[in-house]
C-alpha cells in the first residue's frame, strides 16, 4: 500500500477532518476491515501530523526498537532519549468514524498551524496532514530547488537498466 497525491480538506469547529476517499479506498482495500479505520498520528516536528495505518506503525517502531535495541534505557543519550520522546510520547491513536473522519486534537492542530483547512498528502507507506500555507511555503523556493537537485542526483546514481534480448538492436550468436 502506497498513498500517493493531495487532497485539501476542511477541519470543522470540533477539529474533525476527513480522509479522502481514495486513501480510505486504499486502506480498506488492504487491510482488514477491523484495523483499516485505526490509525496513529505523530505531530512530526511542529510541521505537520504524520498519519500511520497501525499495522504500518507497528513495523515502523519494530524495527526503530532494533536500530535503538544497543543502548540501554538507563544509558540512553539525549538523542535517543529525545527521539523516543517524539516517537512514542507524541503519538495518538485514533479511529475514523464510518464517514471517513477523524478527530485532531486541539493541541495537535495548535501545534501544527492547522486552522480551518489541511490537506492530506500520500508520502509512500504513510500520510501527512499539512497546513497548506506551510505545505506551500515547504515546497517552494529555495527548497524547490534543493529538491530537483536531489531528483537528479539520485537519478544519475543509478545503474543503466540491462537491455532486454533483441532490445539493443545488436547481432545474436
Amino acid at each position: 500500500m502506497h498513498f500517493r497525491g493531495r487532497e485539501r480538506h476542511t477541519v470543522d469547529a470540533k477539529g474533525r477532518t476527513s480522509m479522502s476517499a481514495r486513501f480510505r479506498e486504499l486502506l480498506h482495500d488492504a487491510l482488514p476491515a477491523k484495523v483499516a479505520n485505526h490509525l496513529v498520528l505523530v505531530p512530526w516536528f511542529g510541521e505537520c501530523v504524520r498519519v500511520y495505518p497501525v499495522g504500518v506503525w507497528d513495523r515502523m517502531v519494530d524495527a526503530f526498537e532494533e536500530r535503538l535495541s544497543e543502548f540501554d534505557g538507563f544509558d540512553a543519550g539525549e538523542d535517543e532519549s529525545d527521539l523516543r520522546r517524539v516517537i512514542y510520547g507524541g503519538a495518538i491513536d485514533v479511529h475514523m468514524d464510518g464517514h471517513g473522519r477523524l478527530v485532531l486534537p486541539k493541541h495537535v492542530r495548535e501545534e501544527i498551524g492547522i486552522e480551518r483547512e489541511v490537506y492530506w498528502v500520500g508520502a509512500g507507506r504513510f500520510l501527512e496532514l499539512w497546513d497548506p500555507d506551510a505545505l506551500h511555503a515547504r515546497l517552494g523556493g529555495d527548497r524547490a530547488t534543493h529538491l530537483r537537485r536531489q531528483l537528479a542526483a539520485l537519478g544519475r546514481r543509478r545503474p543503466e537498466p540491462e537491455p532486454v534480448d533483441g532490445a539493443d538492436g545488436g547481432a545474436r550468436d
